[in-house]
């Protein structure tokens, strides 16, 4: 009978196709990967997956083991979770994941307040373009422009992200006048990658239909730079945008989105006394920015 610890190994490899990204994920060598995978399909008799130039792909008992692997998993991440929110030490480590200009600009200060104020909490900052599982114990706080999905994640709203169009000035001045009745034709414009979410992506993509991608970044701080050093316009977070002297906001015909920021946390583990602490005083924090203002 296959245990956990066999499982594991089949749903990471599932997950992400590859020995190496399997390898990353569980924290161990491609090559035990590889004999973990060898042993549990000759453990069962049968293969779990099919080896394609893309990668792994599961067969059709590998797709019934993975069902029942992650109904496992859950149960274990379940018990794991329950064990954390039951922890009455306000003391151990509180991850907190957030897209790396909100980890730049808004966690590090934080984490200098809360290094201070909770001196038995070890704080983990994660700078990740993608939105991490709260349920899979990814993060213990996750911070994110848009809703959370699952049930299980206690949300609230902790203040509104004003965005603005930025240019350098170098860039300005030797553009052509930037027209957005002809949708910013004859300029060049700086995107998010069209698979990382973008909360600024249905605003900004009628306003320069017609200018040029000069270049995508999966992070604003990278779009920063890029716009900084004079390659096109690029939508900033305000306190990103105004904080940088070479560049400059301008005016466009519709106002920027202010998406509403909130702050996630799996209900099992959200009064847990370190994890609770941390999030009030996060709270407090997040709402003195004032991210939905013109940096000052």
């Amino acid at each position: 009978m296959a245990d956990w610890d066999d499982l594991r190994f089949v749903l990471a490899l599932a997950r992400h196709k590859t020995l190496s990204a399997a390898a990353r994920e569980l924290g161990v060598a491609q090559t035990t990967v590889g004999r973990r995978l060898d042993a549990f399909e000759a453990t069962l008799g049968a293969p779990v997956f099919e080896r394609e130039p893309s990668g792994f792909a599961l067969t059709e008992l590998g797709l019934s083991v993975r069902a029942h692997a992650e109904r496992m998993e859950e149960s274990v991440l379940a018990v794991a979770r329950v064990v954390e929110g039951r922890d009455a030490r306000a003391k151990g480590r509180v991850r907190i994941s957030a897209s790396e200009w909100l980890v730049q600009r808004a966690l590090v200060p934080f984490a200098a307040r809360a290094c201070a104020a909770l001196e038995a909490v070890e704080l983990e900052l994660v700078a990740d373009a993608r939105h991490v599982d709260l349920a899979r114990r990814e993060a213990d706080i996750a911070l994110r422009p848009r809703r959370f999905d699952h049930d299980a994640i206690y949300q609230r709203s902790v203040g509104r992200i004003a965005f603005g169009l930025y240019a350098s000035r170098a860039y300005l001045a030797r553009a052509p006048e930037l027209r957005f009745d002809l949708a910013c034709e004859g300029h060049a414009v700086l995107c998010m990658p069209e698979d990382v979410g973008d909360a600024a992506r249905a605003w900004l993509q009628p306003l320069t239909a017609r200018a040029r991608i000069a270049a995508r970044a999966n992070g604003r701080e990278a779009l920063a730079s890029l716009a900084a050093r004079g390659l096109g316009l690029a939508c900033l977070p305000r306190i990103l945008g105004d904080a940088m002297d070479e560049l400059v906001c301008v005016d466009t015909p519709t106002p920027a989105p202010t998406p509403v920021l909130r702050m996630g946390v799996h209900r099992d583990v959200r009064r847990a006394p370190r994890v609770a602490a941390v999030c009030a005083l996060l709270d407090e924090h997040l709402r003195s920015l004032r991210l939905d203002a013109r940096a000052t």
